[in-house]
């Protein structure tokens, strides 16, 4: 939610600043079904209508999934201001996710400093959504939640490296989309006339 909140407060600061989102809805994005399908995924394994995925099974393959088919998607649209970050943030998020069964350890201590810890509590494993507070034999440990936003803060949660990239590259595309500036390429400089004038013969 942070993220979004995050994103939110720049694309007012891009409209207040003479964009529009004429601008946004123009923007010119490749192979959008990929998005849709790699979303589409995940609502199937963590749908916000029910406790239970409606897929229950093969749920950490499928993420795995979704998440490349992000990755593919912003391969695609590389000329997009923001999207290397984007691109970056999904592959961290990605590796860490893949090495470590499907889930995105979360380090406990971080999410009891954010607040967050009771989400966690389980009989079985401690997993919350596709996150799975785990302490001992983290994988690629560094791309993993470990940066806690205090509890008390609103919106307070863990986030990953991948997460921080993820969210600033879609801030860059959306400003630099709302204010005309992602389509716009340098114009190319035109290379002046070479003219080679022929010598007239000297009269001997």
């Amino acid at each position: 939610m942070l993220n979004g909140v995050i994103v939110l407060i720049v694309i007012a600061v891009a409209l207040l600043r003479g964009g529009s989102l004429r601008n946004l809805v123009a923007l010119e994005l490749r192979w959008l079904p990929l998005v849709l399908g790699s979303l589409g995924l995940q609502v199937l394994i963590f749908t916000p209508f029910r406790a239970e995925p409606l897929i229950p099974v093969a749920t950490a393959p499928l993420y795995v999934l979704s998440m490349a088919l992000l990755v593919i998607w912003v391969v695609l649209n590389r000329h997009i201001p923001g999207i290397i970050l984007i691109a970056a943030g999904v592959l961290m998020n990605l590796a860490a996710i893949a090495a470590n069964g499907g889930y995105m350890p979360v380090a406990p201590e971080a999410a009891q400093y954010a607040g967050r810890i009771a989400r966690y509590a389980a009989d079985g494993l401690p997993i919350a959504n596709n996150s799975l507070a785990i302490a001992d034999n983290v994988r690629l440990w560094i791309l993993t939640d470990i940066f806690p936003i205090p509890a008390g803060i609103p919106l307070a949660n863990v986030f990953s490296l991948g997460d921080v990239l993820l969210t600033t590259g879609i801030a860059i595309l959306c400003y630099r989309a709302i204010r005309g500036l992602a389509t716009a390429s340098p114009a190319r400089a035109e290379q002046p006339a070479v003219t080679l004038s022929r010598r007239l013969p000297v009269d001997q």
